[in-house]
């Protein structure tokens, strides 16, 4: 399907790209005369500060608070996807996952529990982590799209889902230029500041290409488009690791020091194509298709050195330790991920009433290969001497003649673990809204219907060391030792070959060194298996009042959610397949005005209500059972009958629009969530109450032997507690047009949030609320004058708690993570554009720190800095 619709595409493409030409010379003089119509303001105007002017009218012009980034603002940052493109937005922070931003947050909320939308319809997810709700934007390059939308404030025509706000992404269509026959082209090539060590695994500088082509017919009635990027990096990224920092030797200190050696290769594609008929001015239908392909290899070459056998502190940062092991471990996982949408659909006007519906397909695809190969040797290396630095990096000396500890001989198989893990999700998504005008009130309403089915498939084989000894040394395993210079700190690695493992494995004459483990084999093929069939029906009714100074929207929508999952119950050597259903339906009223005194000023103010729903993976059935004693069970089971997060939201802002290019804006809001999910433990007494409670749950007579218990602990996940988050977003926009030449050609842009929030549990205590940085700031200077168009940025997001532990000493902060990016364009004439472009000039590492405390450092993980240089062309 993905294949035949991108090739018709392109096929009509081709076909209308010649009729275009031949029509040059008869259509020529009609098409610049419109063309300068629809465009005059772009005639003095143009680049980035043309793209930031049509950003600010959107959003002044739009009812709701948003904010938005348009293809060519897009394309003025050196970010590598639209994810790091958001995360310059105020209220919108990214997670950094090795040197590249991945999920957006917004205004604190987690990803999860946000939506993604392409073209206004929900795009889904290949992810499989934290329930596989949220949507990876780096997927997705800028290079297809027309625009992205950050809506904050939700209307009822749109999905009550994403309590923080909407992520919608608009592709490019054939009618969004006023040019009868439009072409782009760009490319670029990298460096990457950090080198890859010759005898590594891969490592190649990046490059990319961007191209997209155009056309209508002479009559205006019929329009295609097809356009792709492509991208390609492989890079290194170097750490130190630290795991569970105590003070048991009077000081602080980890119990294990790692570091890490990565090769990581990611490779994008990015195809859209679209055919548009407008057969009058009322009246249009389409065919659109997206697909988005993500390659990942992650090549990762660790040496971990336990801490904890004699080990003595002499002062605060240094002392001695005693002999311990060094664990030596290679691991090699791949990723491929796909998103493909093909939507059809109309708009059709019938006097006082417009019609619009779509009907969209989505398929979205995972597979992740992973093999990983550990070592370890004895607790022979030792006496050591040790320092703590500043940074909280430990730093392990060994005495003189302590057994060399890069030496592959003394470092035997622990194991090796072979995993594949299959994901995919497929959706069908109808929509259709009317609307009718009635004088100053607009009414609208509408209908939804989405059915996503998801299936799950992971499976791990393990083998231990079998009845011939095997160890680094036994073959041709390691490329030597190295120093691994981070610039938290240098630390000794093992070079590893993961191809020669893999090859010594497949070699029948090599069995006697490996013994598969059949005991863990239940539980690795069957323990994170589920399948989940969503199905959503909406249906919504709204009034929009609008007059010169007032518009007002009210209205309420409604959802309806039904669950069908089945997991596998894991007990006495058996897995049993369980089946779950359940349904609920959830109100979503609101409100939402805005007051314009004059051209310059907006104020705003809404109440609405939003839902977030809860993973798959933790609504899947999937369960294990074991016995605590003779007459105690206990069942650890996911919970089908988990309802959605509900918020109300509370939102007012004040902007300011001094010119078209300049604005300033001050937002304050406030998110009330209900229904939030804790971890329970219920007990049952008796074979009665048991039977029952297992019934309940939907386990089958017999599944579960409770023949002789007691007792019986059940484990799952439940609605309750609530979480309070409150924020305020500081914007300013300025284009210095005021000061004489060249200055006039200066702006500036800046932001900041401020977020606070707090869980509340059943029990009445409260915690902060994980993946919420309370302080993010963005500022960008910039200039575009005498054929020059450049920038230079920064983003800034504090740290946030990741991870929360009954113990606090045991909580895990993501580190503050604080970037530098520069673009310089110039345009030797109107259609040719060069640029150079630096991207994380202050090589800026990701971290993560233990107890609150910065020093009890758990990463620092540094990417480095790359450089591009690109040509840009259009015709």
């Amino acid at each position: 399907m993905k294949s035949a619709f991108f090739g018709g595409v392109a096929l009509v493409a081709l076909a209308a790209a010649g009729t275009a030409q031949a029509q040059t010379t008869t259509v020529a003089a009609a098409a610049a005369a419109a063309d300068a119509a629809a465009t005059a303001d772009e005639i003095v105007v143009t680049g980035s500060l043309l793209a930031r002017q049509r950003a600010l009218d959107v959003k002044r012009d739009d009812i709701r608070v948003l904010e938005v980034l348009g293809s060519d603002e897009l394309g003025q940052f050196p970010d590598k996807n639209i994810g790091e493109s958001l995360n310059r937005l105020p209220g919108v922070t990214m997670l950094v996952e090795k040197g590249e931003g991945r999920y957006v947050q917004i205004r604190g909320v987690a990803a999860n529990l946000n939506n993604v939308t392409i073209n206004g319809l929900q795009m889904g997810s290949p992810e499989v982590e934290d329930g596989g709700r949220q949507a990876p934007l780096d997927i997705i390059s800028g290079g297809v799209l027309n625009r992205v939308e950050v809506v904050k404030t939700h209307t009822p025509d749109m999905d009550g889902q994403g309590i923080g706000g909407t992520v919608n992404v608009v592709t490019q269509m054939p009618f969004d230029r006023a040019d009868r026959f439009y072409g782009q082209i760009s490319g670029r090539i990298g460096y990457e500041g950090t080198r890859p060590r010759d005898d590594g695994y891969g490592g190649h500088d990046p490059w990319s290409v961007d191209a997209m082509l155009s056309g209508k017919t002479a009559d205006d009635r019929f329009g295609w488009l097809i356009g792709g990027t492509y991208s390609k990096r492989e890079y290194v990224a170097v750490g130190i690791y630290q795991d569970d920092w105590d003070d048991s030797t009077g000081t602080s200190l980890p119990v294990n020091v790692k570091n890490n050696y990565y090769i990581i290769g990611r490779k994008r594609l990015n195809l859209n194509g679209a055919l548009e008929y407008r057969p009058s001015e009322t009246d249009r239908f389409f065919v659109r298709g997206f697909f988005a392909q993500w390659n990942e290899f992650q090549h990762r070459n660790r040496y971990e050195e336990n801490f904890t056998a004699g080990v003595v502190a002499t002062d605060d940062s240094s002392g001695v330790s005693g002999a311990n092991r060094v664990l030596p471990n290679l691991r090699l996982e791949f990723a491929d991920k796909q998103v493909f949408s093909l939507a059809g659909g109309g708009v059709n006007q019938l006097g006082a009433l417009a019609l619009d519906y779509v009907l969209q397909y989505n398929e979205n695809t995972i597979a992740e290969p992973n093999d990983f190969w550990e070592w370890r040797s004895a607790a022979v290396f030792g006496p050591n001497r040790w320092t703590l630095a500043d940074n909280g990096v430990v730093s392990i000396t060994p005495d003189a003649g302590t057994p060399d500890r890069l030496d592959p001989a003394r470092f035997p198989l622990r194991r090796v673990r072979f995993t594949q893990s299959d994901l995919t999700e497929r959706a069908l998504i109808g929509k259709l809204d009317a609307s009718y005008e009635a004088g100053a009130i607009d009414f609208k309403g509408g209908l939804k219907a989405a059915r996503s089915k998801r299936s799950y498939d992971r499976s791990i084989t393990q083998y231990d060391p079998g009845t011939s000894p095997l160890n680094l040394a036994t073959a041709d395993f390691t490329d030597g030792g190295f120093i691994n210079p981070t610039p938290a700190g240098s630390a000794p690695n093992l070079l590893m070959d993961i191809e020669a493992m893999n090859g010594f494995f497949a070699d029948p004459a090599n069995a006697a060194f490996f013994k598969r483990n059949t005991g863990v084999q239940l539980t690795n093929d069957f323990a994170s298996d589920y399948a989940v069939r969503e199905t959503v029906l909406a249906a919504y009714g709204m009034g929009t009042l609008k007059s010169d100074h007032f518009d007002l929207v009210a209205g309420v929508r409604v959802e309806k959610t039904k669950i069908d999952s089945s997991g596998f119950l894991l007990s006495a050597g058996a897995a049993t397949n369980i089946d779950s259903s359940d349904d609920y339906t959830t109100w979503l009223p609101s409100l939402v005005g805005n007051w314009r005194p004059d051209d310059q000023w907006v104020v705003r103010a809404g109440i609405t209500r939003s839902l977030g729903r809860p993973g798959f993976n933790t609504i899947a059935p999937r369960s294990t059972f074991g016995y605590q004693s003779e007459l105690v069970g206990q069942l650890s089971v996911g919970n089908p009958g988990l309802k959605a997060r509900t918020a109300w939201n509370y939102d007012a802002s004040v902007e300011f629009y001094p010119s078209r290019s300049s604005a300033f804006a001050i937002a304050a809001f406030r998110k009330e969530i209900d229904n939030d999910f804790i971890s329970q433990t219920i007990t049952f007494n008796g074979q009665a109450d048991i039977a029952a409670a297992l019934a309940a749950r939907g386990f089958v007579a017999g599944t579960v032997d409770i023949t002789g218990l007691e007792r019986l602990d059940i484990n799952t996940t439940i609605n309750a507690g609530s979480t309070t988050i409150e924020g305020l977003e500081l914007t300013g926009q300025l284009q210095f047009d005021m000061l004489p030449a060249p200055l006039d050609g200066f702006g500036l842009s800046g932001n900041a949030t401020f977020i606070k929030g707090r869980t509340r549990l059943a029990n009445g205590s409260s915690t902060p609320v994980q993946g919420q940085p309370t302080r993010a700031y963005a500022a960008s200077l910039f200039f575009q004058k005498y054929g020059f168009d450049a920038s230079l940025s920064y983003k800034w997001n504090g740290s946030f708690p990741t991870d929360l532990n009954t113990d606090p000493a045991l909580n895990l902060d993501q580190g503050a993570f604080g970037r530098i990016d520069a673009r310089v364009a110039y345009n030797f004439t109107e259609k040719l554009r060069v640029f150079v472009e630096g991207v994380n000039l202050n090589n800026e590492p990701t971290s993560e720190f233990q107890g609150g405390l910065v020093q009890q450092n758990t990463e620092y993980e540094y990417v480095g800095r790359t450089f591009y240089i690109g040509l840009s062309y259009g015709f």
